[in-house]
């Protein structure tokens, strides 16, 4: 994990045994059937941003020489077997959704070729919508573009290749990536010069500021501002945006208006603290599971 100053905080990786591979198959099958049970409409299988399955997909960091991995078939096979086994355990209503990242923006990563390729394999699944997105921790592409570009190239990373990539999808396609404004949304949503526009586009960082947005939108054009963290460190900065809105569905959780001034290291420190104590409750809750 090549993350500027943090890696030490990760514990050096190992390969996966093949038991171990078909055990997260069955959980990702047994949590669709859960979700669907308390009523859920649908899950998505997040295979982006350097998790697991985007690590299977991507050659920098798949280095197996065996069944999962070598060829991008090889690669894509982890995500294929879990969509094959989420659909055999819900309904066939129930919506199964895949998050693919357009490129890693890493060298020698999963690149724009490579989605395409994943995404004519899913043609061939009961995939009823593929979300584009991109970038991993070491090279957070999801949170943006410096401040430098454009209003325009700040916002809708991914569109101009989800056009490519809706020319070759049977299945919808959404696109997300710091959508604020409605001009923005609608023009990913209508052709240009010839390529097809997506069929939906995802707002999920802006609705933490502004949960109101689409009535807003509604009501004529209107933008909501989220707060840029410029720190040196791109990793840190992307830390931070993510606990920034973090922060906003706390407050609305708690019945409070979201509020986008807050100081970001102490925001961050409390969300870090947060997570670590959550986890060692976990962690004991586990432990317990095992002992009864």
């Amino acid at each position: 994990m090549r993350m500027e100053g943090a890696s030490r905080l990760f514990a050096k990786p190992r390969a996966m045994t093949g038991a171990e591979i078909e055990t997260v198959i069955a959980r990702f099958a047994e949590t669709a059937a859960l979700a669907e049970q308390a009523d859920f409409d649908g899950v998505q299988i997040h295979a982006a941003h350097g998790y697991l399955l985007s690590q299977f997909l991507s050659p920098l960091t798949n280095l197996r020489t065996d069944g999962w991995g070598g060829s991008l078939e090889n690669r894509a096979r982890l995500l294929v077997e879990i969509v094959r086994a989420v659909r055999a355990r819900v309904s066939p209503g129930f919506g199964v959704g895949v998050k693919l990242n357009s490129s890693d923006f890493q060298k020698g990563g999963f690149g724009a070729e490579d989605a395409v390729a994943v995404v004519r394999m899913l043609n061939d699944m009961p995939v009823d919508l593929v979300e584009l997105s991109g970038g991993s921790y070491e090279s957070p592409a999801m949170h943006g573009r410096p401040a430098a570009a454009s209003t325009v190239a700040r916002e809708a990373y991914f569109v101009d290749f989800a056009r490519d990539v809706v020319a070759e999808a049977r299945m919808p396609v959404l696109v997300t990536g710091g959508i604020r404004r409605r001009t923005t949304a609608e023009a990913a949503l209508a052709p240009e010069d010839g390529r097809p526009g997506v069929a939906m586009v995802g707002l999920a960082q802006a609705l933490a500021f502004a949960p109101d947005l689409p009535n807003r939108w509604r009501a004529g054009e209107a933008a909501v501002e989220v707060p840029g963290i410029r720190w040196k460190s791109r990793p840190l900065a992307s830390l931070a945006t993510m606990a920034l809105a973090k922060r906003q569905l706390r407050r609305m959780g708690a019945g409070k208006r979201p509020t986008p001034r807050a100081w970001a290291p102490g925001v961050v420190a409390c969300d870090q603290l947060r997570t670590i104590w959550r986890s060692r409750r976990y962690r004991a809750w586990l432990q317990a599971r095992r002992q009864a």
